[in-house]
């Protein structure tokens, strides 16, 4: 193709995508239903960290849709703007680089983000050096804190000297290949708050952000007891449902000081939506009556999440399926009375502040751009 030609596919290309956008954002906030734009695929409950706060490594594996079957689906959904592999562990399937190939083949997404413990630093450096377009890879590593609690939190398997050599190796290449490289702090405990700062500096040596999020109490995604279940108890109007290990930290004078220091996250995209998620959280802790922002929720519109043998579950905190897309359409899935029913179900729901259903909600609403 000549360059002429490539520019103006480009543009094309760029256009029909923002045009896309500006529909769903519409769509979602007239309550209507717009085709996916942002999918969450859970490949795996495969794990070989055992953290207390989630029940994935406990989990049977159970049925997990083959490449094929993957691709077949995706094919279904179509063009995607961001597509988000986790967990369990997405480095725990063997056969990760084909499967991710063919999400890319089938959605083409802008981002395709990959969720991971860390603890294959070599497996991780194959593999984006394998991948076809390391460009929109972005690989998010997560910690729990410092060695000893790390190990103390995710078992002696998921060390940080794993974590820091993975996020060294994706540092080098991001340089090389432009794959996008940051490290998520979930903090879990009193002690796992007190190492953040310690580990902000350990990772901003090697020239990568780190954010982070708060535990939540649970879920029905991770959770054996509540999963396929609704968890309406962690779905509050008011406040933020911390872990019981975070019972009597102060939340809100560390969000306060995260929201302080958020300018020193490099990635302004990043920074972006971190100052939105921190607004949002700190107005949460502190129990205001009407927290703010809280965009409309667009689970089951723009955004579809995937359970490992296909079946779309509702959202983090609902995991009723609707149907499954390996074995059905998408406009039997996304249109039919099950779908429907769910999102009545969304629409009265009071709202959560999970990072993973509160960003795709900022963005494709709309929210995220208004403030």
């Amino acid at each position: 193709m000549s360059a002429i030609k490539y520019a103006l596919a480009l543009v094309v290309a760029t256009v029909v995508r923002a045009l896309k956008y500006v529909v769903a954002v519409v769509k979602n906030r007239l309550g209507a239903v717009p085709r996916p734009s942002y999918c969450t695929y859970l490949i795996s409950y495969r794990c070989n960290a055992r953290c207390g706060m989630c029940d994935s490594w406990r989990m049977k594996p159970g049925r997990e849709m083959t490449v094929d079957e993957a691709t077949e689906v995706f094919k279904r959904i179509g063009p995607l703007d961001v597509v988000r592999v986790t967990g369990g562990e997405p480095f725990m399937r063997p056969d990760l680089l084909p499967l991710v190939e063919g999400i890319m083949r089938s959605s083409s997404p802008l981002v395709l983000h990959i969720t991971t413990n860390g603890s294959f630093p070599e497996l991780i450096e194959r593999f984006v050096t394998s991948f076809s377009r390391p460009s929109r890879l972005s690989i998010m590593v997560s910690v729990d804190g410092l060695d000893e609690e790390q190990r103390r939190s995710r078992g002696a398997d998921v060390g940080l000297d794993g974590v820091i050599e993975t996020v060294t190796r994706l540092a080098a290449l991001r340089r090389k290949l432009g794959v996008s490289v940051s490290v998520n702090h979930t903090v879990v405990s009193p002690q796992s708050m007190a190492d953040h700062d310690a580990l902000c500096a350990r990772f901003a040596a090697l020239g990568v952000d780190v954010q982070t999020v708060l535990a939540y109490a649970d879920s029905s995604m991770y959770g054996i007891k509540l999963r396929g279940k609704k968890a309406t108890h962690l779905i509050v109007p008011r406040g933020y449902p911390l872990h019981p290990a975070l019972a009597g930290v102060d939340a809100v004078g560390f969000v306060k000081r995260e929201l302080d220091n958020v300018g020193r996250i490099v990635n302004p995209f990043l920074r972006w939506g971190k100052r939105y998620y921190l607004r949002g959280l700190l107005a949460r802790l502190r129990g205001e009556e009407h927290a703010e922002p809280r965009p409309p929720c667009v689970a089951l519109r723009s955004h579809v999440r995937l359970l490992p043998d296909g079946s779309v579950p509702v959202c983090q905190f609902n995991t009723e399926t609707v149907g499954c897309l390996r074995t059905q359409s998408l406009k039997e899935v996304w249109h039919g009375e099950p779908a429907r029913a769910a999102r009545r179900w969304v629409d009265a729901c009071p709202g959560c502040w999970a990072e993973g259903e509160a960003m795709p909600n900022a963005i494709y609403t709309g929210d995220l751009l208004r403030r």
